[in-house]
């Protein structure tokens, strides 16, 4: 049975009666307390205390009822709550609070939970929920539907999809699990689907912004870090472009229990924010002036000589030499290994420790050797078959220069100089000293000098990054720049170091989101997809200015475009795999879960562009967002009490939850799990491929050519029941639960039974750690197995980099860390910032009429006391926001913690909150970076780990009173 919204109001009013029972009456007859002192007397309690009795009493229910949830939207809390049921209705969640201490010396993950997630119960049942399949009937975003059968809806899906791989190939679908549906076992659904079917999937951290590209740079991967129980042994705790108070809720108590465990708290945003308050120090940089900061920090580093000469020369690759005539570093491939000054002896030494296996001299790097003074191959390097960092070994001894200039013979017979990486670091340092940067960054020299002693002094220091510092323009130099600054204090492992959101090693999941090989994935860059589908270039033509953008790029606009073609042109289509950042750009047809996408992608042109390219939209929720208004056919999906899941990542702490659904919950609607919705999908799909191929006999109706993706060159469309179900073994959502705690090695030996009987979770194995051992009774760090066992990190050099000697990045003075200004229209005043919401996650929650209450109940952007002033702009007034590629009309809130030359808007607000459905996206363009847009040098290839961002905080705004 289907419970209707008319039932659940019965039922709730049922509730009210038995919680008020008596209430009217007994607040007739109760005479008014005046309590002179409340601390020293309090009045009778027993009513208020015996209503909330009879409250928990009510929707209590019956233990054995109650199942146990997490919300697997894109918030990475990851909190167990259990979940409540009175006749067969979700009444309300409770945090679990029931994770084990893992020492008695670390504070407990306990008790978890937010103010979003408490009300989840509230919102499953709200009047904006998805109940059936329906067919839009009017024009797009319209609103006009009709009812239709599960049948209908999925017949009609399957047959476009089908359609499309006919006439377009793989390619021409783009099957997509957006950001709304963040799980390892819910959102293979969608994952497993696309890559059956071969169709296109973008990377969701690119698309939203929140790619770490300038750290995978650095350390050869962009989510690194440490689980938040590390932070309370932290000495100095650096919170940069990060608010844990309002976006890490369940996790920053460990920032306050530190602080009181003696450790001093840090905090770098230009906004004095929630975190700000409580912090020792708030480092108030100029909003897009972070790199510049990083930069002057690294410079008192190296000017005070406050680096580690010993551990960068293992760990970095700041001692290999550079040639300063190309700026190219020195390869084995480029010298003259006959030459006297050349170390033969250890270069025979690593050839007998290599086992036959042969070195890629183009990729092996060298150092000047201070021991023998004659130049070695270091080590570790990707071409180097010897895999260690270590620097002295049976066979070898070596001390690399970090200063000096020298010269070697090349292949040729020529002579170069060349001079460690290190030496190049500390001149383009230099330019960045803190009284210069003073003036762009709003950070005296002073503060600068005591953020470079906090964090090299310390015994335990860390820098925390957040995803604002990659959403400006050149904010991947930033994020670069900041990565690099904890290395040169030798910080890794126990020590600190560097951290943006850990990840854990997961694996045996792919039994239930691939096909063993058999497929691969068709991934497309999320930056570049959404700017191509939006055509933003227009934008970036629109709201840039000339002259700003040579003085900060050294290149014109037409030349910043025509240099961003050619690289695009590159990367096209299926001929573009491998040489670039792959994206297509004629899919057609779209079958999107929980993707808000109109409310996340920047520039005034997006929707028009993406509507008149997507000639068919499925979308499955279980809400109805402002996109879903756009779709042709809508799919009600299972919201997250409702399903079988499983969610580790991000690593934040050491728990997999389990979603359990209570027992006799009632369905809502006909609101079906993704894995029903997919499958159904699935047997459509074959359904008709089959009928088709019966009537003409022709196998090009079963077998669709995708030579570059799939191991027999055809997506096999006859048996794709089979393959998605693995016989069956995989048709629901608590099949593939089951499945993945089987075939996890990280999740054994837990089952179904046993993480529900501990309360919903189940503790992490030793073998969750990707650089480190987790430890059973110690917080997870970052790089251990590379700082004790000397393990090679995944990038070129097998250290830590800081050198990339690409033709492009050296023209871009990018060879070595660096910063630039931003780009942003210098007519308009204000940067527009938008931060993380208190009151949704995301765009998720952002329609609870619980949550409303609780702040405007509408988009309303913050002001400073003194611009409001100056505007004649009051709170509460409705103000015009505006530059020359649109605007929008929000509500003012003045907000002395905002900076005089920013504007503030809590992000998430759907477009249909805003005036004629125009939000702040109108006001922000998004373009491609052409260093982020670069692919191919060593470690930098297109993948999970590179990839660009969009880029939300690059514009500048005006505003006045409406």
């Amino acid at each position: 049975m289907a419970i209707s919204r008319r039932d659940f109001l019965k039922v709730m009013s049922a509730a009210g009666g038995a919680l008020g029972l008596g209430s009217s009456e007994a607040f007739a007859k109760a005479k008014a307390v005046v309590v002179e002192d409340p601390r020293a007397s309090y009045p009778n309690s027993s009513f208020v205390e015996n209503m909330y009795r009879r409250e928990f009493a009510y929707t209590y229910g019956k233990k054995e009822e109650h199942g146990t949830a997490y919300h697997c939207v894109n918030c990475q809390g990851n909190c167990a709550w259990d979940v409540w049921v009175q006749n067969g209705i979700v009444t309300r969640e409770n945090q679990a609070a029931n994770y084990p201490l893992i020492n008695p010396k670390i504070p407990d993950a306990n008790p978890r939970g937010c103010n979003k997630g408490v009300q989840h119960s509230q919102v499953m049942y709200e009047k904006d929920r998805i109940l059936y399949p329906m067919k839009r009937v009017g024009e797009r975003g319209e609103g006009k539907w009709k009812r239709i059968s599960w049948d209908e809806a999925i017949t009609e899906v399957a047959t476009r999809i089908y359609e499309t791989m006919l006439t377009k190939g793989p390619a021409g679908n783009y099957i997509h699990v957006g950001a709304g549906m963040l799980t390892e076992a819910r959102a293979a659904s969608g994952k497993r689907l696309g890559t059956l079917l071969g169709a296109v999937r973008p990377y969701i951290a690119s698309y939203v912004g929140d790619m770490f590209p300038g750290t995978s740079l650095v350390y050869g991967e962009g989510n690194i870090g440490f689980s938040y129980d590390f932070v309370y042994t932290a000495n100095v705790q650096i919170w940069w472009g990060q608010d844990p108070n309002k976006s890490r809720i369940p996790d920053a108590h460990w920032v306050w229990e530190g602080k009181y465990n003696g450790g001093k708290v840090i905090v770098i945003t230009p906004d004095f924010n929630a975190t700000a308050r409580g912090a020792d120090l708030w480092v108030p940089v100029r909003a897009g002036y972070d790199g510049f900061l990083a930069m002057s920090i690294i410079n008192e580093i190296i000017q005070q000589k406050l680096y580690k000469p010993n551990f960068i020369k293992v760990f970095t690759d700041l001692p290999f030499l550079v040639r300063l005539d190309n700026k190219k570093l020195l390869r084995l491939s480029d010298i003259d290994t006959n030459d006297p000054m050349f170390d033969k002896e250890v270069f025979h030494n690593m050839e007998e420790k290599a086992h036959g296996k042969e070195f890629e001299a183009h990729d092996v790097f060298l150092a000047y050797n201070l021991k023998n003074g004659k130049f070695t191959i270091m080590p570790g390097s990707e071409g180097n078959p010897v895999k260690t960092l270590r620097l002295k070994d049976l066979g070898w001894d070596i001390d690399p220069a970090l200063e000096g200039i020298y010269e070697v013979k090349l292949k040729d017979g020529s002579k170069v100089k060349v001079t460690p990486v290190f030496e190049l670091v500390k001149a383009e340092a230099a330019k960045f000293p803190a009284e210069k940067t003073f003036k762009l960054t709003n950070v005296h020299p002073k503060i600068v000098q005591e953020l470079a002693r906090d964090i090299a002094l310390p015994k335990v220091a860390f820098i925390s990054m957040g995803f604002t510092i990659g959403k400006y323009f050149n904010g991947m130099l930033a994020q670069r720049a900041i990565a690099s600054i904890t290395p040169l204090c030798g910080r890794l492992g126990p020590y600190g170091g560097f951290n943006t959101e850990n990840e854990w090693a997961i694996s045996g999941l792919d039994k239930i989101s691939g096909f063993a090989g058999k497929y691969k994935e068709r991934f497309a860059s999320g930056f570049v997809s959404e700017f191509v589908l939006g055509n933003m270039m227009q934008d970036f033509d629109k709201l840039y200015e000339e002259d700003t953008f040579k003085e900060v790029m050294g290149m014109s606009k037409e030349e910043y475009k025509k240099k961003v073609n050619e690289m695009l042109s590159k990367s096209e289509g299926d001929k573009g795999i491998g040489h670039g950042k792959s994206y297509w750009n004629d899919v057609e047809t779209f079958l999107l879960f929980a993707d808000a996408r109109f409310r996340r992608n920047k520039g005034s042109s997006y929707k028009k562009a993406f509507l008149e390219k997507a000639k068919f939209i499925a979308y499955v929720d279980f809400r109805m967002s402002d996109f879903a208004n756009y779709a042709d056919i809508l799919l009600p999906a299972k919201s997250h009490y409702e399903v079988w899941d499983l969610r580790t990542n991000p690593g934040y702490h050491r728990f997999a939850n389990l979603a359990h659904p209570p027992t006799n919950l009632k369905p809502v609607g006909e609101a079906k799990s993704e894995w029903e919705i997919c499958t159904m999908i699935v047997e459509k799909i074959q359904e008709i491929a089959m009928k088709k191929y019966k009537e003409t006999g022709d196998q090009k109706y079963i077998k669709i050519p995708d030579p570059q993706l799939s191991k027999t060159g055809y997506r096999d469309l006859d048996t794709l029941v089979e393959e998605y179900t693995i016989g069956g073994q995989l048709r629901t959502d608590r099949d593939a639960v089951e499945l993945a705690l089987e075939n996890t090695d990280q999740f054994k030996p837990n089952t179904i039974e046993s993480m529900f009987k501990r309360g919903g979770y189940l503790v992490l194995n030793e073998k969750a750690g990707k650089s480190s051992p987790l430890y059973p009774d110690k917080p997870y760090n970052v790089f251990e197995n590379n700082l004790f066992l000397y393990e090679r990190f995944e990038t070129l050099s097998g250290r830590i980099t800081y050198y990339v000697d690409d033709d492009l990045w050296i023209q871009q003075g990018a060879n070595v860390p660096t910063a630039k200004e931003p780009i942003r229209p210098r007519r308009f005043p204000f940067v527009l910032m938008t931060p993380h919401a208190r009151w949704s996650i995301h765009s998720t929650y952002k329609t609870s009429t619980l949550l409303l209450r609780l702040q405007r109940g509408k988009p309303y952007v913050m002001i400073n006391p003194e611009i409001a002033k100056k505007k004649g702009i009051k709170d509460g007034d409705e103000v015009r926001v505006f530059n020359s590629l649109g605007e929008f009309y929000a509500m003012a809130k003045i907000y002395p913690s905002c900076p005089k030359d920013a504007i503030l808007l809590e992000h998430g607000w759907e477009p249909f909150f805003y005036k004629g459905r125009k939000g702040h996206n109108e006001v922000v363009a998004s373009p491609l970076n052409l260093l982020e847009l670069s692919d191919g040098w060593g470690h930098l290839k297109f993948g999970g780990n590179w990839d660009g961002n969009q880029h939300a905080y690059e514009t500048s705004v005006d505003v006045e009173k409406a």
